[in-house]
């Protein structure tokens, strides 16, 4: 009886599942999979389907993982059919890194490695991913001791596995990775997460030009690659024979050379980058002080690298960052450091010192949507017209710039800036989702308001209410007077 219970769910929440997929509805086409799955787990159309539900939304890693559990239950032909095409590409339906590019004229910069990534993979535990991404992640067994996780907001696939050096790395009772074990590969879904400003291709000499170390190129029978370091990371990358990487879902393996080393550090690790507001570039010798609001022998400075970036050994508290540079606007973070967790790949954003009479708007956001997009408009005093995004990157009028959009952000995190030099007039200030995701709400986003002869910049969030999904409408500026909007827009600003 019981047997036929399950075949009767199992039969409805596919049907369920099917319908759901069909509208669109992807949250509840995956529960009702997972509730096929967990009826009849020996059955291949569950794991199958809900993996065609994680493609749909471009969720290759979750899609992977689910299919090598079905594998490993059914043995299905069919399900390592769909296994050895997202491998080679031919599976991945609506990757969310696939999105149109722009037609207008646009200001781009150069290829450099996504270092706030780069640290997060040198330094985060199991405990940091699950922070970071999202708890309750898709887990694997591989075998004995090893195990493939998937977090919701990481397209990454992260191994995690004992060895005669570290043998507590997975709890070999429960399968899960300890919550101070480190990966030691990660294989990510989408390459451009390495790097800022992919273009979809990267020759062997622009990589190259970035690598602090040799690039070599392997060639292999099964497929040739570029292998190269950057840190304590051994990248390898699919490429042509030539070391020409043309693909952004190249096979590729990140190896960790350092993980799980130094386990019993009792300190966290606190790292990250900051960036010039108009350029997106590292400030170099910026001075970092944190002030530690518990206990004061916590305090410490530190400046920043050649590129900006920073790193070191904090104790948990609660810290007042207040960060200074030559020429910079001088800027105070909040910032909190929990007992046993790494901080890595932090961004901080510091402006240029303004002009009188001017301001400047900063967009911020996450790894998603990977492109958004400021937009200013309004009218000065004397009658001209401001409109001003990546359609038109600036407004002048007799030779003088009114306002200016001098960074567009296209992978991710930001910031992309507009600076408005004349703040006698009127002006609206809204974010657009470039993909189209109808996300915006959920990843959220952060815009900074430098306003001259102010101290600190204004900092709004998307409100928990405002109901977004591609258009925030965030403030009004009446002659240097901020109104703060923070809404959907009525309708989609082009």
């Amino acid at each position: 009886m019981k047997k036929q219970s399950n075949k009767k769910t199992y039969t409805a929440s596919i049907k369920t599942a099917e319908k759901y997929l069909e509208a669109g509805d992807y949250t509840q086409a995956v529960v009702a999979y997972k509730t096929a799955i967990e009826k009849m787990p020996e059955k291949e159309t569950g794991y199958v389907g809900l993996a065609n539900t994680y493609l749909e939304q471009g969720d290759t890693s979750s899609a992977k993982i689910i299919l090598k559990k079905g594998y490993l239950v059914t043995n299905s032909s069919k399900i390592q059919y769909m296994l050895n095409g997202i491998e080679d590409g031919s599976l991945l339906v609506n990757n969310l890194k696939e999105t149109p590019k722009k037609e207008t004229l646009q200001k781009s910069g150069e290829l450099s490695f996504n270092q706030n990534f780069f640290q997060k993979l040198e330094s985060f535990t199991y405990q940091d991913y699950e922070r970071e991404y999202g708890g309750l992640p898709e887990i694997v067994k591989v075998k004995n001791g090893e195990v493939e996780v998937v977090h919701k907001n990481l397209s990454a696939t992260c191994f995690y596995a004992n060895t005669s050096e570290h043998g507590d790395v997975v709890d070999t009772k429960t399968d899960t990775p300890d919550k101070t074990g480190m990966p030691e590969k990660i294989v990510v879904d989408d390459i451009s997460v390495l790097f800022k400003n992919f273009t979809g291709e990267i020759t062997i000499d622009e990589l190259q030009n970035i690598c602090g170390s040799k690039v070599d190129i392997v060639n292999k029978k099964e497929r040739s690659y570029v292998e190269f370091e950057s840190g304590s990371a051994l990248i390898r990358i699919e490429s042509d024979e030539n070391g020409t990487i043309s693909s952004s879902t190249a096979w590729n393996e990140i190896i960790l050379t350092n993980a799980n080393k130094n386990r019993t550090a009792k300190k966290s690790v606190f790292s990250g980058i900051v960036l010039n507001a108009m350029t997106s570039e590292g400030v170099e010798a910026a001075n970092i002080s944190l002030e530690a609001q518990g206990d004061s022998s916590h305090s410490a400075n530190i400046k920043t690298e050649m590129d900006g970036s920073f790193s070191i050994e904090l104790e948990a508290d609660t810290y007042n960052i207040t960060i200074s540079a030559e020429d910079y606007e001088e800027e105070t973070f909040e910032f909190t450091i929990e007992e046993n967790s790494n901080y890595s790949g932090e961004q901080f954003t510091i402006s240029p010192s303004l002009a009188s009479g001017s301001a400047r708007i900063v967009l911020e956001w996450g790894d998603y949507p990977e492109d958004l997009d400021s937009y200013l408009i309004g009218t000065t005093d004397d009658g001209t017209e401001v409109d001003v995004s990546f359609h038109n990157d600036q407004c002048t009028k007799n030779g003088e710039v009114i306002a200016e959009l001098d960074v567009d952000e296209m992978d991710g995190h930001g910031p992309e800036t507009i600076t408005l030099n004349n703040l006698n007039g009127t002006y609206r200030y809204l974010v657009d989702d470039f993909t189209e995701s109808g996300k915006l709400q959920e990843y959220g986003a952060t815009v900074k308001v430098y306003i001259s002869g102010k101290s600190q910049p204004e900092v709004i969030t998307i409100a928990p209410d405002a109901g977004v999904k591609n258009v925030w409408e965030v403030f009004e500026l009446d002659h240097g007077k901020l109104n703060i909007l923070n809404r959907a827009a009525v309708e989609d600003y082009e």
